[in-house]
């Protein structure tokens, strides 16, 4: 993955989203050990949602967010595209957990994340005309039933907003047998993606407004460019999209499953 351009504005908002994000995690761990143990999401270390080491390291690769180069599917629109850090090792591994894992625990850490990100891209953006919208992409009725959260929106729910911002559910997922095919997205190749994407959402009440797209991880962009497609159809102006993390272009598929699959713990907590 290419980064183009790079800010350290968002770099102090995230310590401090961290450290406060620290705080609330340490709560809710200490809530959570009187009936379930907590272990570290990345290297299942007792006693903490993310370890220390864990959490420097995590800290350290999301540092710095940055607008990058966009994707294939992306390039059409002209929207910049800004990623926190990424997909790999701490960052894919919270991803992973707090998705497939049930690691609700980690929405406050990766609203941190989240919050610098935001920051930078409400900073390149801010001589736009009107205020921005934060769009997150929908999940599926069916991962929601499988997860029972929509992991995109309560991250946002929980992020720091740059002033003069605010969070628009404006997407929805179509009814099911409207659009795509349904089915995990990880395997698939760009154009598979695409096909699969493909009139899937719908967007309400956004003519005339500024939104941003919000989406967890950017691989081959087919997802966040049919959100993009929609709002703009529906009216709104879409300057860029931001997402938690990317992945490098030259990584397969198979590729980034491989990689970052091993290190997720599902349910670390259950019993035998």
């Amino acid at each position: 993955m290419t980064r183009t351009t790079g800010t350290g504005h968002g770099t102090s908002t995230l310590a401090r989203w961290d450290r406060r994000a620290a705080r609330v995690g340490a709560w809710c761990a200490d809530a959570l050990e009187l009936v379930l143990p907590v272990t570290c999401a990345v290297c299942g270390e007792p006693g903490a949602t993310l370890c220390r080491g864990c959490r420097i390291m995590l800290r350290r690769s999301t540092a710095r967010p940055a607008a990058v180069r966009p994707p294939g599917p992306l390039e059409p629109s002209g929207v910049l595209v800004y990623t926190a850090g990424e997909y790999e090792h701490e960052l894919a591994a919270c991803l992973l957990a707090y998705k497939n894992g049930g690691r609700t625990d980690l929405a406050p850490t990766l609203a941190a994340v989240l919050s610098a990100v935001l920051a930078a891209a409400a900073h390149d953006l801010r001589d736009r005309t009107g205020p921005l919208h934060w769009v997150p992409v929908p999940t599926s009725a069916r991962a929601r039933r499988r997860r029972w959260f929509d992991p995109v929106a309560d991250v946002l729910d929980a992020a720091a907003l740059p002033s003069g911002t605010e969070v628009h559910r404006a997407l929805r997922h179509r009814a099911p047998g409207r659009g795509g095919a349904g089915g995990a997205q990880k395997t698939r190749g760009r154009a598979q993606r695409t096909r699969a994407v493909r009139g899937v959402m719908r967007a309400r009440d956004v003519a005339g407004r500024t939104c941003v797209v919000v989406d967890d991880v950017l691989t081959t962009g087919a997802t966040a460019a049919e959100a993009v497609h929609r709002l703009e159809q529906a009216g709104a102006r879409v300057p860029a999209v931001v997402t938690l993390a990317g992945v490098r272009a030259a990584r397969s598929p198979r590729e980034n499953e491989v990689m970052s699959n091993p290190v997720v713990r599902e349910f670390p907590h259950s019993l035998p």
